[in-house]
């Protein structure tokens, strides 16, 4: 299957070869010069020349101010999990996870999860070496505002080791046209679902399948202001309103807005045409409370593939020599059947031994 214009570019090609399509890890540092711009290096297309906001909206990385305020004033919600055990897995998360990124469907289990803002089930496909637990990461999803979760359907997480796929160096993205976010365990807290969530609003919630970031009431809003809301959001168009999702997210629920909670003083209105536009089209949807819209939400997945089990052998069982040891103290790792006409014998506690078994 090719990659279709669904598929939000998380990463502009100039950036890491092999990395097109998964947002990089962000970056701890809180950077002051707009000049300097790390996701934009010499030669890359980046909107207005990479320039940003200044001092930067500290809403990137797990440790961040923003991260913070998310995790205190937006609720979590209760959810039930359940585990598909009929050897199926999503179309959408087989896809993208073993034909894409080429990883190993026998190593992911299933879930849905059913939050109590909304009845139909979301969709976790979860890599068995994922640190964070099916509930951790339900924990989080549950953060997103319901208004914007209905967006899309399926969540699919992988390990964070390299070892596990030496094919993979992404980290998040988002399939707005499949309503499923891919990326690693350690990708999974608020902020960057937030940003990847609000693609899946971008592509669908104002004129279905058409971005609204690549409309001309957007980027004519951006050309205005001079200035990208965040170093990242310089990537493209669609980073960028993104990013402006977590920014007008944060001044709906923080007390006093975006201004109180931006204390690095950053210059709000470099970026004031960007976020009134957003506000306009589609800030409603950045509230908490309700329940999740049937007309919005992204249909519960019905495509399914069957999903392959491991190669097992059959062999048969190792048995301990005539008069061997076939049992023991707990340490005691070797074989503990007997062949006829032996059987395994305790001697002590320490010791058991294939011996003659005793006629009836």
């Amino acid at each position: 299957m090719a990659v279709s214009k669904t598929f939000v570019l998380a990463l502009a090609a100039a950036l890491a070869p092999g990395a097109l399509g998964r947002v990089l890890p962000p970056s701890d540092t809180l950077r002051i010069n707009a000049d300097s711009n790390p996701y934009c290096p010499a030669g890359s297309t980046c909107v207005l020349d990479g320039k940003f906001l200044a001092p930067e909206l500290d809403f990137a990385s797990e440790s961040s101010s923003g991260e913070a305020a998310f995790k205190q004033y937006l609720p979590t919600h209760t959810f039930t999990v359940s585990q598909w055990n009929n050897g199926k897995m999503p179309e959408r998360c087989y896809y993208w996870a073993v034909e894409a990124d080429k990883w190993n469907a026998a190593d992911f289990t299933v879930y849905n999860v059913t939050f109590s803002d909304c009845s139909t089930p979301y969709v976790v496909c979860r890599h068995k070496n994922a640190p964070k637990t099916v509930s951790e990461i339900a924990t989080v999803i549950s953060r997103v505002p319901i208004k914007i979760r209905q967006a899309n359907s399926i969540y699919l997480v992988y390990s964070d080791s390299q070892s596990d796929n030496p094919n993979y160096t992404g980290y998040l993205a988002t399939l707005a046209g499949d309503g499923i976010v891919i990326g690693r365990s350690t990708a999974y807290f608020t902020a960057p679902l937030i940003h990847e969530t609000t693609h899946d609003v971008d592509y669908r919630f104002v004129t279905p399948e058409t971005s609204f970031s690549d409309s001309a009431t957007w980027r004519n809003a951006v050309a205005a202001d001079g200035y990208n809301i965040s170093p990242y959001g310089a990537v493209s168009y669609a980073e960028g309103f993104a990013d402006t999702g977590k920014a007008v997210l944060l001044d709906a629920i923080y007390p006093g807005g975006l201004a109180a909670w931006s204390t690095a003083g950053a210059n709000l209105t470099q970026v004031a045409n960007q976020l009134r536009v957003f506000k306009a089209t589609v800030g409603s949807y950045y509230t908490t409370g309700g329940t999740c819209d049937p007309a919005k939400k992204f249909p519960f997945p019905t495509v399914l593939r069957d999903v392959p089990l491991p190669a097992t052998t059959t062999r048969p069982p190792v048995t301990a020599t005539p008069y061997g040891q076939c049992g023991g103290w707990s340490t005691y790792t070797g074989p503990t059947a007997c062949g006829t006409p032996y059987s395994c014998t305790s001697l002590n506690p320490y010791y058991s031994q294939c011996v003659p078994t005793p006629a009836p």
